[in-house]
Protein backbone atom coordinates (compact mmCIF):
# COMPACT_ATOMS: atom_id res chain seq x y z
CA UNK A 1 0.00 0.00 0.00
CA UNK A 2 1.47 3.10 -0.64
CA UNK A 3 1.51 6.46 1.45
CA UNK A 4 -0.46 9.77 0.27
CA UNK A 5 1.63 12.73 -0.13
CA UNK A 6 0.07 14.25 3.26
CA UNK A 7 1.08 11.34 5.37
CA UNK A 8 4.23 11.13 3.91
CA UNK A 9 4.52 14.98 4.67
CA UNK A 10 3.33 14.44 7.98
CA UNK A 11 5.70 11.19 9.31
CA UNK A 12 8.63 13.93 7.61
CA UNK A 13 7.34 16.68 9.85
CA UNK A 14 7.39 14.20 12.93
CA UNK A 15 10.69 12.98 12.28
CA UNK A 16 12.47 17.00 12.02
CA UNK A 17 10.48 17.61 15.47
CA UNK A 18 11.93 14.32 16.87
CA UNK A 19 15.36 15.63 15.68
CA UNK A 20 14.80 19.21 17.31
CA UNK A 21 13.55 17.58 20.54
CA UNK A 22 16.47 14.92 20.43
CA UNK A 23 19.26 17.45 19.73
CA UNK A 24 17.85 19.92 22.52
CA UNK A 25 17.91 16.79 24.79
CA UNK A 26 21.88 16.50 23.82
CA UNK A 27 22.34 19.63 24.63
CA UNK A 28 21.01 19.16 28.07
CA UNK A 29 22.96 16.05 28.45
CA UNK A 30 25.79 17.22 27.73
CA UNK A 31 25.77 20.83 30.10
CA UNK A 32 24.11 18.00 32.88
CA UNK A 33 27.50 16.13 32.23
CA UNK A 34 30.07 18.85 32.95
CA UNK A 35 28.26 20.07 35.62
CA UNK A 36 28.67 16.66 37.09
CA UNK A 37 32.40 16.78 35.73
CA UNK A 38 33.02 20.22 37.90
CA UNK A 39 31.30 19.31 40.80
CA UNK A 40 33.25 15.87 40.93
CA UNK A 41 35.91 17.69 40.60
CA UNK A 42 35.94 20.15 42.93
CA UNK A 43 34.79 17.59 45.77
CA UNK A 44 37.30 15.33 44.64
CA UNK A 45 40.08 18.20 45.51
CA UNK A 46 38.60 19.57 48.20
CA UNK A 47 36.83 17.74 50.84
CA UNK A 48 36.77 14.40 49.15
CA UNK A 49 33.66 12.24 48.64
CA UNK A 50 32.88 8.61 47.74
CA UNK A 51 32.83 7.93 44.30
CA UNK A 52 30.35 5.88 42.56
CA UNK A 53 31.68 4.60 39.94
CA UNK A 54 34.81 1.69 40.22
CA UNK A 55 36.17 2.60 36.75
CA UNK A 56 36.63 6.47 37.95
CA UNK A 57 38.15 5.55 41.17
CA UNK A 58 40.50 2.98 39.23
CA UNK A 59 41.63 5.72 36.95
CA UNK A 60 41.94 8.14 40.11
CA UNK A 61 43.95 5.87 41.22
CA UNK A 62 46.14 4.11 39.13
CA UNK A 63 46.97 7.93 37.45
CA UNK A 64 46.71 9.82 40.26
CA UNK A 65 45.30 12.78 38.06
CA UNK A 66 41.79 14.64 37.72
CA UNK A 67 42.75 14.21 34.47
CA UNK A 68 42.45 10.58 33.46
CA UNK A 69 38.85 10.96 35.19
CA UNK A 70 38.05 14.03 33.21
CA UNK A 71 39.40 12.48 29.92
CA UNK A 72 37.20 9.34 30.92
CA UNK A 73 34.35 11.47 30.89
CA UNK A 74 34.52 13.49 27.82
CA UNK A 75 35.22 10.61 25.90
CA UNK A 76 31.81 8.21 27.59
CA UNK A 77 29.23 11.35 26.70
CA UNK A 78 30.98 12.02 23.39
CA UNK A 79 30.26 8.26 22.30
CA UNK A 80 26.92 8.85 24.07
CA UNK A 81 25.59 12.21 22.47
CA UNK A 82 27.37 10.67 19.00
CA UNK A 83 25.70 7.66 18.83
CA UNK A 84 21.83 9.54 19.93
CA UNK A 85 22.39 12.08 17.62
CA UNK A 86 23.01 9.64 14.54
CA UNK A 87 19.70 7.74 15.60
CA UNK A 88 17.33 11.13 16.56
CA UNK A 89 14.54 10.55 13.39
CA UNK A 90 13.93 7.49 15.54
CA UNK A 91 11.66 7.17 17.96
CA UNK A 92 13.87 4.65 20.05
CA UNK A 93 16.56 7.66 19.67
CA UNK A 94 14.53 9.87 21.16
CA UNK A 95 13.27 7.71 23.74
CA UNK A 96 16.93 7.08 25.35
CA UNK A 97 17.82 10.47 24.59
CA UNK A 98 14.88 10.89 27.22
CA UNK A 99 16.32 8.26 29.46
CA UNK A 100 19.84 9.83 29.53
CA UNK A 101 18.39 13.36 30.35
CA UNK A 102 16.17 11.77 33.10
CA UNK A 103 19.32 9.94 34.66
CA UNK A 104 21.25 13.07 34.50
CA UNK A 105 18.70 14.96 36.06
CA UNK A 106 18.36 12.70 38.63
CA UNK A 107 22.07 12.80 39.28
CA UNK A 108 21.66 16.58 39.81
CA UNK A 109 19.06 16.21 42.35
CA UNK A 110 21.11 13.88 44.49
CA UNK A 111 24.38 16.52 43.41
CA UNK A 112 22.27 18.75 45.03
CA UNK A 113 21.19 16.46 48.35
CA UNK A 114 24.53 15.64 48.71
CA UNK A 115 25.98 19.32 48.76
CA UNK A 116 23.41 20.07 51.61
CA UNK A 117 23.61 17.74 53.61
CA UNK A 118 27.52 16.54 52.94
CA UNK A 119 28.96 18.61 55.92
CA UNK A 120 26.93 15.86 58.01
CA UNK A 121 27.74 13.01 56.35
CA UNK A 122 30.14 10.36 58.29
CA UNK A 123 33.01 9.13 55.82
CA UNK A 124 32.62 5.84 54.49
CA UNK A 125 35.22 3.25 53.74
CA UNK A 126 35.43 4.69 49.76
CA UNK A 127 36.24 8.46 50.86
CA UNK A 128 38.47 9.82 48.08
CA UNK A 129 40.39 12.91 48.63
CA UNK A 130 43.12 13.83 46.53
CA UNK A 131 46.00 15.30 49.25
CA UNK A 132 48.71 17.27 47.22
CA UNK A 133 49.40 15.39 44.16
CA UNK A 134 47.99 11.96 45.28
CA UNK A 135 44.23 10.52 46.22
CA UNK A 136 44.32 9.04 49.42
CA UNK A 137 41.11 6.97 51.09
CA UNK A 138 41.55 8.37 54.73
CA UNK A 139 40.00 5.20 56.53
CA UNK A 140 41.98 2.70 54.69
CA UNK A 141 44.95 1.93 57.13
CA UNK A 142 47.74 1.55 55.20
CA UNK A 143 49.35 -1.35 56.66
CA UNK A 144 53.54 -0.69 56.81
CA UNK A 145 55.18 -3.53 54.25
CA UNK A 146 57.26 -6.01 56.23
CA UNK A 147 60.54 -8.25 55.21
CA UNK A 148 60.33 -11.83 54.59
CA UNK A 149 63.76 -11.99 55.24
CA UNK A 150 64.51 -11.28 58.81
Amino acid sequence: MTETRNQANARFKTGLHRSERVIWLLFGIVMLSLADLVLTLSYLTTVGMSEGNPIAVWLLQATNSVWSLAMYKAITVTICVTLLYKIRFQRQGELAAWCAMLILVALSVWWNQYSRYQPLLPLGSDHIVMIGDTFEQPLISRKPRTSLVQ
